[in-house]
């Protein structure tokens, strides 16, 4: 009985973003909750699984067991790692913070884009796409690429051009894609999620968002698999239609060959956002075990984000 009390307050309280540093509230209740009898739904059905309780039985599993109290401090303005498979938040710093989120934005642009269009699609680049700022790849106006492409060029390097391309193509101009990026936020619950662009950059109006809506964003576009598959691709040539314009194109994320088992991620900065960093890791001991970090302005994001991620693997176990 008690243990089924436990699992609605844990829900409601998710419900309300009651949540304090390092997992406070997670370790509070547990206190009087076993680990091993405690579970929650991963039905699929519904993206964020933690705040739904199943009644099936067959779906459900184990909230992830504190096993050691090592503190860590991470030095960015907001972080969070976040356990894919029942929502649990495993730390916490600043996670409802609202803070300009750069490139992360072009998690939400992917989404769109894949729901709206097919990778065979092609897509024409426009004079004004090429008028965006950070200029990385050399598309030509005129030039014929298919989305599927584009993708790549977007995921892999970051490119901002790419993004105002897929805009543009998908809604008809910019200001009717970012609509669409703002009824999807709504109709995710990412209440603290406001989009001015497709890119990230810091125009009159900055993306922003918190590290919980990002972690919640992710956790919905997980089955989306090409975005995460291009996401950690090193490096990759996208061509034109006619394959006379080839795009090579690096990965900006310093994380991929060093940090094992990434699933995906995402890159971000500009002046006003700092370092950001999303990445996506399976537990090296049990692949069906992930993980989502998130950290917003971070001193070295690369370096905060291994430590997190080492961090979670080290204190808690599935």
């Amino acid at each position: 009985m008690i243990e089924n009390i436990a699992i609605i307050i844990l829900a409601l309280l998710s419900q309300i973003n009651i949540v304090t540093g390092d997992a406070g509230l997670n370790q509070i209740l547990n206190q009087f909750v076993k680990n091993d009898s405690v579970n929650v739904s991963t039905n699929k059905e519904n993206w964020n699984t933690y705040k739904i309780i199943s009644e099936n039985e067959a779906e459900i599993r184990p909230l992830p067991s504190r096993i050691k109290n090592n503190k860590i401090n991470i030095d960015s303005s907001s972080a969070i790692a976040f356990d894919v498979g029942t929502d649990y938040i495993l730390y916490s710093k600043d996670i409802k913070k609202k803070l300009p989120i750069a490139s992360l934005t072009k998690i939400m642009t992917s989404i769109i884009v894949l729901e709206n269009n097919n990778l065979d699609d092609v897509v024409v680049i426009n004079q004004s796409a090429l008028q965006t700022e950070g200029r990385k790849v050399g598309l030509l106006t005129g030039e014929k690429i298919t989305v599927d492409n584009l993708l790549k060029i977007m995921l892999v390097s970051s490119n901002n051009i790419a993004a105002v391309a897929l805009a543009e193509h998908t809604g008809g101009d910019v200001k009717n894609f970012v609509e669409l990026m703002n009824q999807k936020a709504k109709v995710l619950g990412l209440d603290d999620t406001e989009f001015y662009n497709p890119t990230g950059l810091d125009e009159v109006n900055i993306n922003i968002s918190t590290a919980y809506d990002v972690a919640q964003l992710v956790d919905y576009a997980l089955e989306k698999s090409i975005i995460w598959e291009y996401s950690k691709t090193k490096s990759v040539t996208a061509s034109s239609v006619d394959e006379k314009i080839n795009h090579k194109v690096n990965n900006t994320n310093q994380l991929l060959g060093v940090m094992e088992n990434v699933i995906g991620g995402k890159t971000g900065f500009t002046d006003m956002a700092g370092e950001c960093l999303m990445i996506i890791r399976a537990d090296p001991r049990d692949e069906n075990n992930r993980v989502i970090t998130v950290v917003l302005n971070a001193q070295d994001r690369f370096m905060q984000t291994q430590r997190l991620q080492n961090w979670v693997w080290e204190n808690y176990k599935w």
